[in-house]
């Protein structure tokens, strides 16, 4: 019997962070869009809130979308920082790269 190949199981736990992003903004446009329809039912208002629902569902979709770029982008930077740590303080540590040369 021959043993698993670990590198399919790195890969997923990779991508794992990057596989429920799709569910979360789906679900986060669902939410509003249900809570307008069902207060539109409620009320007999339609459609009302049914749009109120979908315009503030759409702003939670964007504010979420930008939350979790942000928090993937620091976990991408995070893994990645301690293999160029040594890179970006050579270039960040010289003068000359910034601009800030010896020519005054």
């Amino acid at each position: 019997m021959s043993t698993p190949d670990p590198g399919w199981q790195r890969g997923l736990q990779d991508a794992s962070p990057y596989l429920t992003v799709g569910i979360q903004l789906a679900g986060t446009m669902l939410v509003y869009i249900g809570l307008g329809w069902l207060v539109d039912r409620w009320l007999d208002t339609q459609p009302a809130f049914l749009i109120v629902g979908s315009v503030v569902g759409m702003v939670a979709f964007f504010v979420q979308l930008v939350r979790l770029t942000k928090e993937l982008s620091s976990r991408t930077t995070r893994q990645a920082k301690p293999n160029d740590q040594e890179d970006d303080t050579d270039a960040s540590g010289s003068g000359a790269a910034h601009g800030q040369g010896s020519d005054s």
